[in-house]
């Protein structure tokens, strides 16, 4: 995973950013010989979400086609059942909207996905 964007309203793929609540998950081809042409390892980008989780409110993923959406879910369900282990008393919950992204100096439309920790108690 790779930081992005500070504003997920129109964000340009090919050129990284400072944020570190913003990471971004990249699709592919999994049988590339190139591992930069893979997909975002779904493990890696749950440990990440978890990190970010550690010190923010919240952590936003930028991702750009379904590969990609796959690796996001698959990640947020590793990460959600980590935290819940964990702690027993928080859940992750998840809010998307959708973004205008660059890529190859083409837009494309993208999901934002915010990934909160909140106390059990609110998600009942």
């Amino acid at each position: 995973t790779q930081a992005m964007s500070d504003s997920p309203n129109n964000t340009n793929f090919n050129q990284p950013i400072r944020d570190e609540q913003t990471l971004r998950a990249k699709g592919g081809d999994p049988n590339h010989e190139d591992p930069k042409r893979r997909p975002t390892d779904p493990v890696g980008l749950s440990r990440s979400i978890l990190h970010v989780l550690e010190k923010h409110e919240y952590v936003k993923v930028l991702s750009v086609g379904p590969t990609a959406m796959t690796s996001v879910m698959s990640a947020f369900r590793l990460a959600a059942r980590e935290i819940e282990g964990l702690t027993h008393s928080s859940v992750l919950v998840a809010r998307q909207s959708e973004y205008t992204a660059e890529i190859n100096n083409k837009p494309t439309k993208g999901i934002c996905t915010r990934i909160f920790a909140i106390p059990i108690k609110f998600a009942q």
